[in-house]
């Protein structure tokens, strides 16, 4: 069966995940390197999608959070030959790398539906597959992990979005433990009885998990603060890092 949506449509639809739709609202589409998490550094594809189900204090990506004039909308084999284009552009900078698109957003699993279909219809295992999520939604990432490489996965606190998400994370995690990692954004709000509590929740899935403490920003942090978190996380955790998010201090997107 055809879907013949409105452009619109998403505008309507983005608190709803389960959309199946021949388009996708995509902000850009663009070559750069991953600046945050345990693979910051390494060249990727990046597809921001556009629309998000959260609406942080720290976002740094506001014009992703629902479709806006600028806004592209690709049918996926649109997206996937965009996508060559973009590669074959860059082949030379993926010579030490399997080359890697990253979906990120914005919530790039508000759009699983489409994602699965890019996926199984037009890529190939030439390319890995890097999902960057709110960790919110479990019931998306089930449409498409086992089509996942990466998944890098936020613990979104309730100081940030005004949302107690623990109970889906806690989900998020036990489908994708195998291949994320989490990241969790600290601000001068992070208190720390929910940052023990993600660390807490972490734990009891696998104390192996990789966690990523990342600073918003550090001139309204102090290193005191960022240090207590980081030994709070090493009793229960075996791989912590702090890092910033690298993108930001490189100046590039």
């Amino acid at each position: 069966m055809i879907w013949h949506l409105n452009r619109n449509f998403y505008k309507l639809s983005l608190t709803k995940p389960s959309i199946t739709a021949i388009e996708s609202p995509t902000d850009e589409v663009f070559f750069s390197y991953q600046g945050e998490g345990i693979y910051a550094g390494i060249p990727q594809i990046f597809v921001r999608f556009s629309g998000c189900n959260l609406r942080c204090n720290y976002c740094d990506t506001p014009k992703s959070l629902k479709p806006g004039i600028n806004t592209q909308y690709f049918s996926s084999y649109e997206l996937f030959k965009h996508i060559k284009n973009i590669f074959n552009k860059n082949k030379n900078k993926f010579t030490c790398f399997k080359p890697s698109v990253s979906f990120t957003g914005g919530e790039p699993l508000l759009y699983a539906d489409f994602i699965l279909d890019l996926i199984k219809n037009y890529f190939d295992k030439n390319f890995s597959v890097y999902i960057e999520t709110n960790g919110s939604l479990p019931n998306q990432l089930k449409k498409i992990y086992k089509y996942c490489d990466i998944i890098s996965m936020d613990i979104k606190f309730k100081s940030a979005c005004n949302k107690d998400l623990f109970k889906e994370h806690k989900k998020f995690i036990n489908i994708g433990k195998n291949k994320l990692f989490i990241k969790t954004v600290i601000t001068k709000d992070t208190t720390k009885k929910e940052f023990t509590e993600a660390v807490n929740l972490i734990s009891d899935v696998s104390y192996k998990i990789p966690f990523v403490i990342q600073p918003a920003d550090f001139n309204n942090i102090t290193n005191n603060k960022v240090f207590e978190f980081y030994a709070i996380a090493k009793t229960k955790l075996k791989d912590i890092r702090i890092l910033p998010q690298l993108h930001k201090l490189w100046n590039i997107k």
